[in-house]
């Protein structure tokens, strides 16, 4: 563990970082936030709790109901839990984590060929040091390729996995793959198709925690938004005084991330009362976090925890993480369940694709999807401005 950190305070958009001894910056939605260092913690939670799903196709709802109960007090204490017995193969676990090495070894210019600059999406391979979640470091010192849902690729088959045919406005094509390396398409997929099932089995059991059907969320994820990272993070300086960090402190723009790690020991997790907790890999589980669109959902009763990645072993590092969010044309409100006797909402309703969009195109500004809509009112972005 590292800093005690003070309650959440002020964004800190377009002023100069302050001393990063006494403050840490996270980015949560599009804006940049700080906490400061604080002299004396309380208590909260100090380890991740793991969640058993050996079960979770239990023909027992009093066995389902069980997990979902779990899951609901490690998302409301935590916002972070393992989950083990998940029933994705090890094998195909190993063979993803070589495919990510095999793809991250390639010469630079096959990687650039597949670069994110040169999709509208925002989809595809960033290098090294491109992005940079903390102000006070010199940017991330991770490489990383992003692909998600995309209707019109055959990998996905929407219509025939499902029998719902998808609207007109989101048939276009997202991706980016390298032509030279068309096994990195091939082995994504792969896992791809076995990780969506998984991140759709745990939408039913979240139903069922509020106490709603386990289907009360099915229409929502109709034609879900997902995005799937791959990472390298190559090793940084062990000196603890090093501004070099992997991945910078954020909370996830999703509803719900299911992460692959390695055996590498980087993930670090802030709790509530800001201390930052080591999120070690266990073997055989992914780890899973709330992401922003779950703490709307949910009136803040499930917190968008939020992390960094500080890889100082001296060891490659690779990690794969699958975010899940419900679709772009979904009104999203707040449950009626998760507002108590007397109180109010803390969010309005609000479209799903509108929000994104406003997430993601501040976060890439020089990207040529954010230059082209730079003159464009915010009032009038639209998730459309993805497709091209």
């Amino acid at each position: 563990m590292a800093d005690v950190l003070a309650p959440a305070q002020n964004k800190v958009m377009g002023t100069e970082p302050k001393d990063s001894n006494q403050y840490v910056y996270f980015h949560s939605g599009s804006e940049t936030t700080y906490r400061k260092v604080a002299d004396t913690p309380s208590t909260s939670f100090s380890s991740i709790p793991t969640i058993d799903l050996a079960e979770i196709d239990s023909p027992s709802f009093e066995t389902r109901k069980a997990i979902a109960k779990s899951i609901y007090r490690a998302c409301h204490d935590c916002g972070f839990f393992y989950i083990k017995n998940h029933g994705i193969p090890e094998d195909l676990i190993s063979e993803t984590f070589a495919l990510l090495q095999r793809f991250f070894s390639l010469d630079h210019e096959t990687k650039m060929d597949a670069h994110v600059q040169k999709n509208p999406a925002i989809r595809g391979y960033e290098p090294m040091l491109e992005t940079r979640l903390d102000p006070t470091t010199k940017g991330d010192t991770k490489e990383a390729f992003t692909m998600g849902d995309c209707v019109i690729e055959p990998e996905q088959d929407y219509v025939g996995k499902t029998g719902h045919k998808p609207p007109s406005h989101i048939t276009k094509a997202q991706n980016i793959w390298p032509e030279k390396a068309p096994w990195w398409r091939d082995g994504m997929y792969k896992y791809y198709n076995h990780i969506l099932p998984l991140a759709m089995k745990l939408v039913k059991i979240l139903a069922l925690a509020f106490d709603l059907e386990e289907t009360a969320f099915d229409e929502l994820f109709k034609f879900p938004i997902t995005g799937m990272r791959a990472l390298h993070y190559p090793p940084t300086p062990v000196d603890e005084d090093s501004p070099s960090i992997g991945l910078g402190a954020h909370a996830d723009f999703s509803w719900l991330t299911l992460v692959l790690q390695d055996s590498v020991p980087a993930l670090e997790v802030l709790n509530q009362d800001g201390i930052w907790v080591d999120a070690p890999p266990q073997p055989g589980t992914f780890v899973c976090n709330v992401g922003q669109y779950l703490e709307r959902q949910s009136n803040g009763k499930f917190p968008a925890t939020v992390h960094r990645v500080r890889n100082r072993t001296g060891r490659e590092r690779y990690s794969l993480p699958f975010f899940l969010t419900m679709g772009p044309d979904v009104e999203l409100g707040v449950l009626d369940s998760c507002v108590d006797a007397g109180e109010k909402a803390k969010y309005e309703s609000i479209n799903v694709g509108d929000l994104y969009i406003r997430r993601v195109l501040p976060a890439r500004w020089k990207h040529p999807t954010s230059i082209k809509y730079k003159d464009v009112s915010e009032e009038h972005w639209s998730y459309d401005m993805l497709l091209g």
